[in-house]
């Protein structure tokens, strides 16, 4: 049976908090920067703590995670 490949771009885009929460970025930052407004350009700046779906797809994609 073959080992399971992490899916490295998954990997860059992730991070596991000291308490095991993943956080990931926001999307729809790089284009048409000018009509979005300033505040929500800034909030798109944070991380944020995925969801129960998005944890699941994001397990899958990065098997060795050391997530809760």
């Amino acid at each position: 049976m073959p080992k399971i490949k992490t899916h490295k771009a998954t990997a860059k885009r992730i991070k596991v908090t000291g308490t095991g929460k993943i956080l990931r970025s926001r999307g729809f930052q790089n284009h048409k920067k000018s009509a979005k407004s300033k505040r929500s350009l800034r909030k798109m700046d944070d991380m944020f703590v995925a969801n129960a779906g998005m944890k699941r797809r994001i397990r899958a994609l990065v098997p060795g995670l050391k997530a809760k």
